[in-house]
C-alpha cells in the first residue's frame, strides 16, 4: 500500500507539460465496445486496401474482431470471427499467402495441438473460414510477431509462449509448420537485428518465476542462438525497442507490471545490452508502443497503464531518459496499445484495448496537420509560370490555423520557403525543364502542431 501511495503522489507530482520542442497533445478517448468479451490485445493493417489501418482485436477466448477504419480515425464494424480453440495472445498481420492481400495468423491452441489459425484475407476487409495448423507449443503461445525469419521470402510467425517459444515457417502460400524452438518464455515480445549482422534476433519478456529479458539471437536459417538472460524485477511483461538514446544502436523498453515502471537497456549493437534507469510507467503497466509523437526525432513511449485505465505518455530526451509523463484516461483494464496515423495527417495516434469494459479507445493526435498541394497549371510548358499553393490546417485541433513556414521542393532540391499567411502559402516558378517533377509542400512545424509533408504532385513540363 505504501508503494502505491508513494507512487500516486510522483503521478501527480510528474504530471507537468514536457519540456520538449512542442508538447505531445491528444484528443480526449474515443471509446466504443469491442463487440467481443475478455478483449486483450490489438493489432494493425490495411485490410481493405484504402489506404488507412484498419484494427483487428482478440480476446482471450476464441474471438478475432475487425473493425475498418472510415478514414478519420472513426470506425465502422465489428466483423466476428470465431476460432474452435481460445486465443492467447495477439494476432500476427502479413500477406502470407503472397496474393497482395493482409491475412491474420492467431495463436493459441487446443488440446488436440492446433496452436495456430490462418484467416486469409480478401482484400475488402474480410476474411476466409480459418485454416488450423499443428504447433509444438500450442495453447502455451502467447505473443505473435510476423517476419521472413529464414530469409526464404516467406514470411514467418515468431510466438513467444509461457514455457518456450517457436518459429512457426510460412510456405509462402498459407501453410504453416513447426520452426526452431526456443529455451526461453516470452509474455513480451520484441523482433529486430540487435546485433547488426543482418538476422532477424528476438527480446522475450520472462513474467514468471525468475523474471527477466531473454535474448535470442538469430542465424541466417531461422534457428536461434541459446537466449542470454538478462534479470529484470517488477515482473516485466510487455517489451519494444528503438533507438532511444540516437546512438544508431537498438535499446529496448520493458515494462514492470509489478514495479509500476518502464526500464531502458541500452543496446551495445553486438546483441547485449546495459540495464539502465527505471520510470514511473503507469499503475500495472501492460503493453508500450514507441512512436514520435511530437516530431522532435526522439523516440516517445505510449504505455497501457492497466491499474488506472488510460495510457501514460512518456516523452522521450533522446538520450535514452524518458524523466517527464502524463496520463490520459481511457476506460477501465487498459491491456494494449498501438502507435498509428489513423487519420492520414502524419503524426502517430493512439488505440488502446481495454480488457475491463471490453471495448476500444482511440486518441488523435492534436498536433497532426493536413497539407493541400495545388498547381496552377498541369501540364505546363518550359519557361512558363507556375504556382504552386500549400494549403495548412489542423487534422483535430481547428482552433487556430497554423503558422511557420513552406518549403517547396522538387523531389530533393527545395524551389523555395514561403511563410505561411492564414494557413497557406504560394510559389510561382518559371525554372521547371521539361520532364516529369516530383513536387511536395513540407511544413516545418510551430509551437502547437507538427511537421509535416504533403503527398506528391506529379508536374508535368512539356
Amino acid at each position: 500500500m505504501y508503494r502505491r501511495l508513494l507512487t500516486l503522489a510522483l503521478l501527480f507530482a510528474g504530471a507537468a507539460s514536457p519540456a520538449v520542442a512542442r508538447p505531445i497533445r491528444f484528443s480526449a478517448a474515443q471509446t466504443f465496445p469491442s463487440g467481443i468479451a475478455h478483449t486483450a490485445s490489438v493489432a494493425v493493417g490495411d485490410f481493405n486496401g484504402d489506404g488507412f489501418p484498419d484494427l483487428a482485436i482478440s480476446s482471450t477466448y476464441n474471438w478475432v474482431a475487425v473493425f475498418l477504419n472510415d478514414g478519420d480515425g472513426t470506425f465502422s464494424g465489428p466483423t466476428v470471427y470465431t476460432l474452435t480453440y481460445y486465443v492467447t495472445g495477439q494476432v500476427a498481420v502479413g500477406d502470407f499467402n503472397k496474393d497482395g492481400r493482409l491475412d491474420m495468423a492467431v495463436v493459441g491452441g487446443d488440446e488436440a495441438g492446433n496452436g495456430l489459425a490462418f484467416f486469409a484475407g480478401k482484400g475488402d476487409g474480410t476474411f476466409d473460414v480459418p485454416q488450423y495448423f499443428p504447433t509444438i507449443l500450442a495453447q502455451s503461445e502467447i505473443t505473435a510477431v510476423a517476419a521472413d525469419f529464414n530469409r526464404d521470402g516467406n514470411l514467418d510467425v515468431f510466438t513467444g509462449g509461457n514455457c518456450g517459444s517457436e518459429l512457426i515457417v510460412g510456405d509462402g502460400k498459407g501453410n504453416f509448420s513447426d520452426g526452431a524452438i526456443v529455451d526461453a518464455c516470452g509474455m513480451g515480445l520484441a523482433v529486430a537485428d540487435f546485433n547488426g549482422d543482418g538476422y532477424l534476433d528476438a527480446a522475450l519478456a520472462q513474467t514468471f518465476g525468475h523474471g527477466g529479458i531473454n535474448i535470442a539471437l538469430g542465424n541466417d536459417d531461422g534457428t536461434f542462438q541459446s537466449p542470454q538472460f538478462y534479470s529484470e524485477t517488477g515482473e516485466p511483461n510487455a517489451i519494444a525497442s528503438g533507438d532511444f538514446n540516437r546512438d544508431k544502436k537498438l535499446d529496448l523498453a520493458v515494462t514492470g507490471y509489478e514495479s509500476d515502471t518502464i526500464a531502458i537497456l541500452q543496446g551495445n549493437g553486438d546483441g547485449t545490452f546495459t540495464p539502465g534507469t527505471e520510470w514511473f510507467a503507469g499503475f500495472s503497466p501492460s503493453a508500450v508502443a514507441v512512436a514520435d509523437f511530437n516530431a522532435d526525432g526522439k523516440p516517445d513511449l505510449a504505455v497501457s497503464d492497466y491499474g488506472g485505465g488510460g495510457v501514460t505518455i512518456l516523452p522521450g530526451k533522446g538520450d535514452g531518459t524518458f524523466p517527464k509523463y502524463f496520463s490520459l484516461l481511457t476506460a477501465s483494464g487498459s491491456s494494449d496499445v498501438a502507435a498509428v496515423d489513423l487519420n492520414g495527417d502524419g503524426s502517430p495516434d493512439l488505440v488502446v484495448v481495454n480488457n475491463g469494459n471490453d471495448s476500444v479507445s482511440v486518441l488523435l493526435n492534436m498536433e497532426g496537420t493536413f497539407i493541400e498541394l495545388t498547381t496552377s497549371s498541369n501540364p505546363s510548358h518550359a519557361g512558363q509560370p507556375v504556382t504552386f499553393t500549400a494549403s495548412v490546417q489542423g487534422s483535430v485541433n481547428k482552433s487556430s490555423l497554423p503558422t511557420g513556414k513552406i518549403i517547396f521542393k522538387d523531389g530533393t532540391k527545395a524551389l523555395g520557403h514561403v511563410s505561411l499567411s492564414d494557413g497557406q502559402a504560394s510559389l510561382t516558378t518559371s525554372a521547371l525543364k521539361t520532364g516529369v517533377h516530383n513536387i511536395t509542400a513540407n511544413y516545418g512545424g510551430n509551437g502547437k502542431f507538427n511537421k509535416n509533408q504533403s503527398t506528391v504532385l506529379v508536374q508535368t513540363v512539356q
